[in-house]
């Protein structure tokens, strides 16, 4: 079954709800030098970024790129990533939906930044957003994506009662997530609150899907793409199921990963 659209206007009204704190609850995240590292090969690297929100790793990309397509489905986040590389003719900012987005050229690396995929909870979706990516690589083109992945641990918490994660933001602003999942799907709420010392400013939710690497292997291999490489971290340690934070994947056409 897919999406619908009111699921899709629910997306866009949760971006606009974080948007004045969205580019605050990133600036930490430590994938700056990873993306710059991923544009850099080949030389003048073509890159696809969806679900580029409002262009903070748009920058990172852009570092080490000949040129940046980014597009996203919320038209109120392009418009800001759009003023931010007004003077940048190499990116191309666009609005456009993950699973019809259709460009004349191809790339050599689709960026997955922050999982655009997490929103799409329908499996027929998820489906059309590989089949995107697939259509959309050059010959000996990558496909990396920051897969929205929580450990074990993390997530026997999410699906016995809360996974609750607090992040200091700076200027007084602190954020509360909050992981809600069931087992089997692992469909999940995800929650956010905003607070400025100590006042409640804006609450936001939305639907998601968490990956398995079983997933993950499956849908690449429909849309005739292989996992190449599997890294726990922005440092590009190499993924352990247990312990590794993050499950970060690089995708190609063909070829097994390394060591199966």
């Amino acid at each position: 079954m897919s999406q619908t659209a009111s699921t899709d206007d629910e997306v866009r009204e949760y971006y606009h709800r974080v948007l004045p704190f969205y580019e605050a609850e990133l600036k930490d995240r430590g994938d700056g030098d990873f993306w710059a590292w991923a544009a850099g090969d080949p030389a003048g690297c073509r890159v696809l970024e969806p679900g580029s929100g409002t262009g903070r790793a748009t920058e990172f990309l852009a570092r080490t790129a000949g040129r940046v397509v980014a597009f996203d489905l919320a038209a109120e986040m392009a418009a800001v990533a759009r003023r931010r590389f007004a003077a940048e003719p190499r990116v191309s900012v666009l609005v456009a939906d993950l699973r019809e987005a259709r460009f004349a050229e191809r790339f050599d690396l689709v960026a997955a930044v922050d999982d655009p995929f997490v929103h799409l909870t329908a499996d027929a979706d998820r489906d059309r957003a590989f089949v995107t990516v697939a259509e959309h690589l050059a010959p000996g083109g990558r496909f990396i994506l920051d897969a929205a992945w929580l450990p074990p641990e993390s997530r026997k918490t999410a699906e016995a009662d809360e996974l609750v994660e607090d992040q200091e933001a700076g200027d007084g602003l602190a954020i509360r997530t909050i992981w809600s999942c069931e087992a089997e799907s692992r469909l999940c709420t995800s929650c956010f609150e905003y607070r400025i010392d100590g006042r409640l400013e804006a609450k936001a939710s939305f639907p998601a899907r968490l990956w398995s690497l079983a997933e993950l292997e499956r849908r690449a291999g429909a849309a005739g793409l292989a996992i190449t490489h599997l890294w726990g971290g922005y440092d590009r340690r190499p993924w352990e199921r247990t312990t590794s934070p993050r499950l970060i994947a690089e995708m190609r056409r063909g070829g097994p990963l390394p060591g199966a």
